[in-house]
């Protein structure tokens, strides 16, 4: 199975923003942790089923040393959840 890293902060309104750094224009915001995680697993699971291409998922290491990434996004590691999202289809 295939996994990517999924990253959740803090949204200002109040609920949790997720990203896929491998996927730099995927973005949700949800009311819950668990939603955003799985809107973001949903999402991994459509492009798979739809054909189309992605990057392939990098070690959070190599993630972490994307400070282009992470700035654009304004992201605090400290204040962020990190998990393994599993690719589905």
């Amino acid at each position: 199975m295939t996994h990517y890293v999924g990253v959740l902060v803090p949204a200002t309104t109040g609920g949790w923003r997720a990203l896929l750094p491998d996927v730099p224009s995927y973005q949700v915001e949800e009311r819950s942790l668990d939603m955003a995680i799985l809107r973001a697993a949903e999402f991994l699971a459509k492009v798979i089923q739809l054909g189309t291409p992605i990057p392939p998922p990098r070690p959070l290491g190599a993630i972490k040393l994307d400070t282009e990434w992470a700035s654009k996004r304004e992201i605090a590691w400290s204040r962020s959840v990190v998990t393994m999202i599993q690719v589905r289809g």
